[in-house]
C-alpha cells in the first residue's frame, strides 16, 4: 500500500505488542473505544481475546504508556479499574518504567507488567499488515450517506470494534450482522469495492469473535436444543422468545392495539434466519469460529488486499453462508 500513515512513537509500540500478541494466538484488535450509551469514556489501547480449551475465553485489556514519565503506577490503577469494570479476566500495563517496584506493585495486584526491558527486545511490527492508522484512514475515506446518516466508515468500524468490549451476546450479534449486511452489498459499487471488502473482512471477524463467546455456554448441548438456542438468540437478541413474547404482551395491553398478540409474534417467528442457525450450531463449526475469526482479521489488515475469490475455501465457506443470508447472489459476489 502506498503513503503509508507515519505513526508516532506510542503508536509503533502499540504496533509491536499487537504483533506480540498476534504471534502468541491471541485475537487482538487496537484503539477500542468503550462507550455506554454513545458516551466515549476511554480508549483501549489492545484488547485481547484468547481462547484457550471449548469452555475457556480469556479477555484482557492492554494499558500501554511508551514514555519518558510513564506514571506506572498510575496506569495500574486505571487498567486495574477497568478490567473490574468490564468484567475481563486480565490486565496487562506495558510500560517504559524498568524500576523493579513497578513489577511487584503489578504482581501485588494481579497485573501483569511488561516493563522497559521488555518492551525494549520487541522486534519490529508485522510488515505484511496495515496500521489501525492505515485502515482508519482507507475507511474514514468513504461515508454512508443514506443507511447511517452520513457516518464515515471509521466511525461504522469504531462502533463494531466496540461491541467487543460489552456486547458480545446476540444483541450485539445482531447489530454486526445488520452491518456486514450493508457493507457486503456496498462491495458491488466499483469506486468502493476495495474498502468494502476490507471492511466486510474486519465485520465478519468480529461477528464470529461475538458467536464463539456465545458458543461457549451452548457448545455442549445436544443438536436440537443449540439449534433452539441460537435460533432464539438471532430473532429475538438477548431477551430471546419468551422475554419478547412478555414484552409483546405488555405493550399490547398498554396501547390497546387493534393487532393480536398471536398476529405480532407471527410476524416475528421467520425463517430467515434458519441458514446462520444451522451453520452455527454445527459442531465442526464449533470447533473453527475462533480460527475463522483470527485469519479474517488477518485479511482485513493485509498489505495485498486478496479478493474474496483467491480466499482458501475454509475460510470462504464462512463468507459464502453470509453472502447467502444478506440475499445476495454467491456467483456475483465472488466474481468481484
Amino acid at each position: 500500500m502506498e503513503n503509508q500513515t507515519k505513526l508516532f512513537k506510542g503508536e509503533l509500540m502499540e504496533e509491536k505488542l499487537r504483533t506480540y500478541f498476534l504471534n502468541n494466538g491471541y485475537y487482538v484488535a487496537r484503539g477500542v473505544k468503550y462507550t455506554v450509551e454513545n458516551n466515549d469514556i476511554t480508549d483501549i489501547d489492545l484488547f485481547l481475546y484468547g481462547r484457550f480449551s471449548s469452555l475457556d475465553r480469556v479477555r484482557t485489556n492492554v494499558d500501554i504508556k511508551n514514555k519518558k514519565t510513564p506514571k506506572a503506577f498510575e496506569r495500574i490503577l486505571w487498567a486495574k479499574g477497568l478490567q473490574k469494570l468490564l468484567c475481563f479476566d486480565n490486565c496487562v500495563v506495558a510500560t517504559s518504567d524498568k524500576k523493579e517496584v513497578v513489577r511487584k506493585y503489578g504482581l501485588t495486584h494481579n497485573v501483569k507488567i511488561l516493563d522497559g526491558n521488555f518492551l525494549q527486545k520487541l522486534p519490529e511490527g508485522n510488515n505484511e499488515r496495515l496500521s489501525e492508522e492505515d485502515l482508519s484512514k482507507l475507511l474514514g475515506s468513504v461515508k454512508s450517506y443514506k443507511e447511517y446518516r452520513n457516518q464515515s466508515w471509521k466511525n461504522l468500524y469504531e462502533s463494531s470494534k466496540s461491541r467487543l468490549l460489552n456486547e458480545l451476546d446476540f444483541s450485539g450479534y445482531n447489530s454486526t450482522l445488520i452491518l456486514l449486511t450493508y457493507f457486503i452489498r456496498k462491495c458491488f459499487d466499483r469506486q468502493k469495492k476495495d474498502i468494502a471488502i476490507r471492511a466486510v473482512y474486519i465485520t465478519l471477524s468480529h461477528s464470529l469473535l461475538i458467536l464463539d463467546y456465545i458458543l461457549k455456554d451452548i457448545a455442549f448441548l445436544d443438536s436440537d436444543k443449540r439449534k433452539e438456542a441460537l435460533s432464539d438468540g438471532f430473532k429475538y437478541g438477548n431477551l430471546g422468545k419468551d422475554g419478547v413474547n412478555k414484552t409483546i404482551e405488555m405493550a399490547v395491553r398498554i396501547a390497546d392495539s387493534k393487532l393480536s398478540v398471536n398476529d405480532i409474534k407471527k410476524s416475528l417467528d421467520t425463517t430467515e434466519m434458519d441458514i446462520l442457525k444451522e451453520f452455527y450450531s454445527k459442531v465442526e463449526t464449533t470447533k473453527n469460529i475462533f480460527r475463522w475469526a483470527k485469519n479474517y482479521e488477518k485479511l482485513a489488515f493485509n498489505q495485498q488486499l486478496l479478493k474474496p475469490s483467491e480466499l482458501e475455501s475454509d475460510i470462504k465457506g464462512v463468507l459464502a453462508i453470509m453472502v447467502d443470508f444478506c440475499k445476495v447472489n454467491r456467483k456475483d459476489f465472488f466474481e468481484i
